[in-house]
């Protein structure tokens, strides 16, 4: 992205300002071109502190790979076996989580349901 003018460079940062995803939107090349991805992630801070989450997870991903922010499958079955009745199974559950069908499918395959 070549900004040549003050006009483009406003634009730009207005864009930047708003963008739901600002992370994800080309550093100018004069930006780009000088600083590392730690100083352009410190510049989402600086500016969007809001995003800042969004962007470490971005950079993360990019310096480390995405196995690092992806979170791994449950296995409930496992969890199951490794439980008694004085060691329970404790669920912390991220918004949209519903464990409630893999628990009932659960009870139903060991002839609890």
């Amino acid at each position: 992205m070549s900004l040549r003018d003050a006009g483009d460079a406003q634009a730009y940062w207005k864009k930047f300002m708003i963008d739901d995803f600002p992370s994800n939107l080309p550093i100018p090349e004069k930006f780009d071109e000088r600083l590392t991805p730690f100083q352009k992630l410190m510049l989402l801070k600086v500016l969007r502190e809001e995003k800042l989450a969004q962007g470490v997870k971005k950079f993360v991903a990019k310096e480390l790979g995405s196995l690092f922010i992806e979170s791994p499958p449950f296995d409930l079955e496992g969890a199951a076996n490794d439980s008694t009745n004085v060691t329970p199974i404790i669920f912390v559950l991220s918004p949209g989580a519903d464990p409630i069908a893999d628990l009932l499918a659960l009870a139903n395959a060991r002839g609890m349901g």
